[in-house]
């Protein structure tokens, strides 16, 4: 088992292969993304090595089957805003953290109209695959949620309790699963639960210094 952590791999802008590493990992993740919430699930599955795993909220397995159920639910209307993505190399591995406000379709909930605002950090392993990147696995730093009524000023009415009996990272996107018929899994990587994304970094860590 390392000590060394991902994160501390210094920044080193004289490798210029290093630079375009980094360069073409950010446009794939961007470009996943837009595929994503643009319904593009064949390119979106490009993006992907064929064996690749997705761990989100909602599902935990084969990224096959991730892109399968996307598609079935129609994309589910969610659209994804993206603020920075941070990119660490070790060779042929890579580990990448992008910060995005995920924005729900605008939804019903309990006879109002509410919109969603999931805030959280996409955290990707990636690895060069006969010299083109692609993603390995795709995982969810979940930050908080809110969920906003869409005539500003009006009270929302929830079940207070059922809300509060979820994770507070994302008890919004799980109220609002819990009425599609889904479940919100309870142990997700998430900023209210430090050790949660401690494991995951140090899972990272150990697999790109292997």
């Amino acid at each position: 088992m390392t000590d060394k952590k991902f994160y501390d791999i210094a920044l080193d802008q004289s490798d210029k292969q290093a630079i375009a590493d980094r360069a073409e990992i950010r446009e794939l993740l961007e470009y996943e993304r837009w595929a994503r919430d643009n319904n593009h699930y064949d390119l979106e599955a490009a993006c992907y090595s064929d064996d690749a795993i997705i761990h989100v909220s909602w599902y935990d397995g084969p990224a096959k089957g991730y892109f399968e159920s996307v598609a079935k639910a129609n994309g589910g209307g969610a659209k994804h805003k993206i603020f920075y993505t941070t990119v660490w190399l070790n060779g042929d591995k890579a580990i990448a953290e992008m910060s995005v406000m995920m924005l729900s379709p605008r939804i019903e909930v309990d006879g109002q109209k509410l919109d969603l605002h999931s805030y959280a950090r996409i955290f990707t392993r990636l690895e060069k695959q006969n010299g083109v990147w692609k993603i390995l696995s795709g995982d969810c730093i979940y930050e908080r949620d809110e969920l906003v009524p869409v005539v500003p000023g009006l009270p929302i009415n929830i079940d207070t309790k059922e809300l509060a009996s979820y994770r507070e990272s994302y008890q919004g996107l799980c109220y609002v699963l819990a009425r599609t018929g889904m479940e919100g899994s309870n142990d997700e990587a998430g900023d209210d639960k430090p050790e949660t994304v401690e494991k995951l970094y140090n899972d990272a860590s150990e697999w790109i210094f292997s």
